[in-house]
C-alpha cells in the first residue's frame, strides 16, 4: 500500500499537469466539453467529450469503467490481479482476460523491437527500488542480483493464457496499461457515437475528432526543467501523446536525482535523458515507446523512432550546461517554447 504522502505527491503532480492541459485547450469561442476528472491508477484521469444530446454522465461513467477494469486486471499492486497471478505462479499457465492478453502481446512485441529497452518483466527491479517510499539508495548487490530476473523472453503467451518461465521474474505493465486504458475507453466512447473528445491520464493523452468549431485540439508538452513553461506543438495528425520524464517520480540522494525510469540492463535509473515525448496512433504505443526512447537515449531513440511509421519524438537530454532538445524529422520546425 502506498504511503499517503507519496500518493498525494503523485496526485498533486498529475493535477498540476492536468490544469495546464485544461488551460491550453481552452478557447473562449468554442463551447466547453463535458468533463469528468477522477483519480485512477494513482493519478488524475480527465475525460472531455463533445457531441449532440448524449447522456454525458453515463458515457464518462462507462469510460471510467475501462480504467477501473484495466487497473483491476493489470496492477502489480493488487494481489488478485491477473498480472500478479502470473507473477506469483511461475511456470504455470494462467488463464487471462482478453484485455490482459492484448497488453502482454503488445508489451512483448515492443520489448523485441526495442531490444529490451522497454521490458515488461522489470517488476522485481521496480519492487526493489520502491520509488513511492524510498529516500536512500538500494543495496548495489541486490540490484545486480535482480538483473538476472529481467528477461522478456521468459514471458510466454498462448491463446488466452500466459506464464513466466522463471520464479524470480515479475511483470510490470506500468509503461503500457495506462495507455491501453485510454485506448479502451475511447473505443467504447466512439462505439456509443461520441464524435470528439480527449482523455488525459497522468501525462498520457489521446484525442479524437474535431472541436465543435471544426478546429483541431491544441497540444503542448510540459517543459521538464522550467515549471510553468511549455512546448506548443502543431497538429501533426497523430492523436496519442505520452511523456516519460525524470521529474515525475524521483528522490535526491547526496545531491543526485534518482528517478523511476530504470534501464532494464543495468537496474539503475536511465541517464542522461531528461524526458522523451512520443506521438503515435495509439496511447499504448506512445506510452511504451516513450519509456523505450528514454532508456535508449537521444541518438538510438531518434534512430528507432525514425524507423517506425506514424511515430514522432521530442527528447530533452541532460548536458553539463543544462540540457539540449532534439526532435525527429516530422516535428522539426513544428514546435515552439511558451514561457
Amino acid at each position: 500500500m502506498y504511503h499517503l504522502k507519496a500518493y498525494l505527491k503523485n496526485v498533486l503532480f498529475a493535477i498540476a499537469t492536468l490544469l495546464f492541459v485544461l488551460w491550453f485547450y481552452s478557447d473562449r469561442n468554442v463551447p466547453s466539453p463535458f468533463q469528468d476528472d477522477r483519480v485512477v491508477f494513482e493519478t488524475v484521469v480527465s475525460i472531455k467529450i463533445f457531441g449532440g444530446e448524449l447522456d454525458y454522465a453515463q458515457l464518462t461513467e462507462m469510460a471510467f469503467d475501462s480504467f477501473n477494469l484495466v487497473d483491476s486486471l493489470m496492477s502489480r499492486y493488487r494481489s488478485k490481479s491477473e498480472i500478479s497471478r502470473i507473477s506469483n505462479n511461475p511456470y504455470d499457465w494462467v488463464h487471462s482476460s482478453r484485455e490482459t492478453i492484448q497488453v502482454l502481446q503488445r508489451a512483448k512485441y515492443w520489448a523485441e523491437v526495442t531490444n529490451g529497452a522497454y521490458n515488461p518483466t522489470i517488476g522485481s527491479l521496480t519492487l526493489a527500488w520502491d520509488f513511492q517510499n524510498r529516500k536512500t539508495l538500494p543495496n548495489y548487490s541486490t540490484i545486480d542480483s535482480l538483473i538476472h530476473f529481467v528477461d522478456y523472453e521468459k514471458l510466454e503467451i498462448k491463446n488466452k493464457k500466459a506464464r513466466i518461465n522463471n520464479s524470480g521474474i515479475r511483470i510490470d505493465l506500468g509503461g503500457a496499461a495506462k495507455g491501453y486504458a485510454v485506448d479502451h475507453a475511447i473505443f467504447r466512447l466512439q462505439g456509443e457515437g461520441v464524435k470528439s473528445g480527449l482523455i488525459e491520464a497522468g501525462g498520457d493523452i489521446r484525442y479524437w475528432g474535431l472541436k465543435p468549431d471544426g478546429t483541431s485540439w491544441r497540444i503542448a508538452v510540459q517543459h521538464p526543467r522550467k515549471p510553468g513553461s511549455f512546448i506548443e506543438v502543431e497538429d501533426i495528425g497523430l492523436e496519442a501523446i505520452a511523456t516519460s520524464g525524470d521529474y515525475q517520480q524521483y528522490f535526491f540522494h547526496e545531491g543526485k536525482r534518482y528517478h523511476h525510469i530504470l534501464d532494464p540492463k543495468t537496474g539503475w535509473p536511465s541517464k542522461p535523458t531528461i524526458s522523451a515525448t512520443i506521438w503515435a496512433r495509439t496511447a499504448i504505443d506512445a506510452d511504451i515507446i516513450a519509456t523505450a526512447v528514454f532508456v535508449l537515449g537521444e541518438e538510438k531513440g531518434i534512430n528507432l523512432v525514425e524507423s517506425l511509421p506514424d511515430v514522432e519524438a521530442l527528447i530533452f537530454t541532460g548536458t553539463t550546461k543544462g540540457y539540449r532538445v532534439k526532435s525527429t524529422t516530422g516535428l522539426q520546425g513544428r514546435f515552439r517554447f511558451v514561457e
